[in-house]
Parts: structure tokens; C-alpha cells; sequence
């Protein structure tokens, strides 16, 4: 499984945000991206793409169902979803930072952090995929 490295993905051209805003629940369930988002925000640079969303998938089935080892295997199966895909820089405003060892925080467009990210010329530059085609 490869992963980003000294990377910072900006938020889609297209996202409705130009702030970060915390993703709603949906009928009093978590979306995967909210749960990411929380993952994000207790442990930053703390999880690498694998454990993100591994704990995700935990945290999203119902308790016990699976156990960490069944999940990951199971994710294993296929490519992980990349995280430029994620609702949090198409739509809620989030970027994404993998530093030099692939660990992961997430930074609302419009703050000082998510600005020196995006205008680093040392960290490689990427943007989350738009929501429409153009």
C-alpha cells in the first residue's frame, strides 16, 4: 500500500467551503468522513492512510462486529480509497497534510496552518478531486 509523503492536498476547485466545517450526522449516524475528521483532530500526525481508515471502518461498524485484524485484512482485499477522494476536501473544507513518515493531520481551509501548507514550496502540492466534471 503506498501513500502520500510531505504532501498537502488542498481542497477541490469546486468545494462549496472556503472554510473547514465539521461534516453533519446523518439520521444520528456518523459518515465515515466525520469519523475521519474526529480521528484527525484527536491524533494528529499519529495514524497513518492504512490506520485512518481502518479505525474509521471500526468505528463505523457496529461494535464487535469485526475485529481490527479482520478489517484490515478485509480492506487488503482491494486499493484503499484515496483520501483526495474524501468528502472532507471535495466538500466540508479540509485539507490533508502527510508528513515525511506518511502521518496524516487535517487543517480547515482558511486557517493560518492550512495556508502554510498550501503555499510551501518544499511540501508537494496536490488538490482533492472536484464533485462535478468540467
Amino acid at each position: 500500500m503506498t501513500s502520500f509523503r510531505n504532501t498537502f492536498i488542498r481542497i477541490a476547485p469546486d468545494c462549496p467551503e472556503s472554510e473547514g466545517i465539521e461534516p453533519p450526522a446523518r439520521d444520528g449516524k456518523k459518515p465515515v468522513h466525520l469519523i475521519h475528521l474526529e480521528l484527525l483532530r484527536a491524533k494528529p500526525y499519529k495514524l497513518g492512510h492504512e490506520d485512518l481508515i481502518v479505525e474509521g471502518e471500526l468505528r463505523r461498524e457496529s461494535p464487535g462486529v469485526e475485529s481490527k485484524a479482520e478489517i484490515r485484512e478485509r480492506l487488503r482485499q482491494k486499493p484503499l480509497p484515496c483520501l483526495r477522494t474524501s468528502a472532507l476536501g471535495k466538500r466540508y473544507g479540509w485539507g490533508i497534510h502527510f508528513d515525511e513518515k506518511g502521518k496524516i493531520a487535517a487543517y480547515p481551509a482558511g486557517s493560518p496552518e492550512y495556508r502554510k501548507f498550501a503555499e510551501d514550496p518544499g511540501i508537494e502540492q496536490t488538490v482533492a478531486m472536484r464533485s462535478s466534471r468540467k
